[in-house]
């Protein structure tokens, strides 16, 4: 024990009787037995993911470095809430541990913006998690859903009052023309000024007052229902089916569903058809710098319990403006794709699912 420590320590020890005990009313018993242990056994046995951070506030207070570190070194997983281990690391100037503790909500934001714990965090805190670009979200909806009341009449003036400047960091101009009619214009919480703004945005971008730029994902899932397959199926070679565009670290990413036939196999018909599943990235042409490094899985969904999916894995192949498109020519036959014992074929609808990660 440092000698300043134990000074702090005796004063404060000497100073309590049986008939009146020493309050220390904000650091947690808990916190205090751990380092207490700490300091007379230098063991951390009961130092966990519960106790960390309200331990962090204690040996902070009481300046004992080796046990902030030891706290430091839980994996953030195993924390007990990670907003307010955010939190404590802002109050204690902890650049790396915020760092780590924001990685780890970008990474995990569509579980943690339902969760209890995000009900409890302050304005502040709730600024900087929804004003990040790396917030890994499926969709910008799912922000304004997890901004729900724990107890509270969920009114516009509550909801407005609740998130205060962090309303401002959710991007309305990013949400569809109906889900920003039914959940956000009908919740009352913008001012017809604000509405209006947003709408203006949505036919010409130039309405800054909130942010309109794609957040920066790193993960994505495309997914694609090939109609008509049978239609598809007799198509002229080379005929192409598009899913719907996905942003993924702010590049615009399809799947390609293309009719093919193998002429690099010997052994193979030349006339029988194929599908070849590619990925797109249809990056505006101007920007001819842009360069992405992807690996992804493609997968087609079996209709059948008793079947297995087809899947087919790309990995760390670097997308840039003349390699655009990147995939399998030959991913599988279309006698496969629609034969009756596969369970890929949807005869009832006539469709195929294909799934990107």
């Amino acid at each position: 024990m440092s000698k300043p420590l134990a000074e702090r320590m005796k004063h404060l020890l000497s100073t309590a009787s049986v008939n009146c005990p020493v309050e220390i009313p904000d650091v947690e018993a808990a916190a205090f037995k751990v380092m207490l242990s700490f300091i007379y056994t230098e063991e951390l046995g009961e130092l966990n993911g519960d106790n960390a951070m309200a331990v962090l506030y204690a040996v902070k207070k009481y300046n004992i470095p080796t046990l902030v570190n030891a706290s430091l070194q839980i994996p953030i997983s195993e924390f007990r809430n990670v907003f307010v281990a955010l939190a404590q690391a802002r109050l204690f100037e902890l650049e790396d541990f915020a760092n780590c503790c924001l990685s780890y909500i970008d990474k995990n934001a569509d579980d943690l913006l339902k969760s209890e714990e995000f009900l409890q965090i302050d304005q502040k805190t709730l600024c900087e998690i929804f004003g990040r670009d790396e917030l890994q979200i499926h969709e910008e909806i799912t922000i304004w859903k997890a901004c729900r009341q724990n107890g509270i009449e969920c009114s516009a003036e509550n909801r407005r009052a609740v998130l205060g400047p962090a309303l401002f960091k959710i991007r309305f101009p990013l949400l569809s023309s109906e889900e920003f009619a039914k959940d956000i214009v009908q919740s009352g919480v913008l001012t017809t000024q604000e509405v209006i703004g947003v709408q203006q945005h949505k036919i010409k971008p130039n309405y800054d007052q909130f942010n309109n730029e794609e957040r920066i994902w790193t993960f994505g899932t495309i997914t694609m229902d090939i109609k008509k397959v049978s239609e598809f199926a007799g198509a002229d070679v080379r005929s192409c089916r598009f899913s719907k565009t996905v942003h993924i670290k702010r590049l615009p990413w399809q799947i390609v569903a293309q009719i093919t036939t193998d002429t690099t196999d010997e052994d193979t018909d030349n006339n029988e058809k194929w599908l070849g599943i590619s990925l797109l990235c249809d990056a505006p042409k101007e920007d001819k710098n842009w360069r992405c490094k992807c690996s992804a899985t493609f997968r087609i969904i079996s209709q059948k319990n008793w079947a297995e999916n087809s899947v087919g894995t790309l990995c760390d192949h670097v997308f840039y403006n003349k390699s655009n498109n990147w995939g399998f020519r030959n991913f599988i036959s279309i006698a496969q794709l629609m034969g009756p014992f596969n369970g890929f074929y949807n005869r009832e609808e006539d469709k195929v699912s294909d799934i990107g990660h």
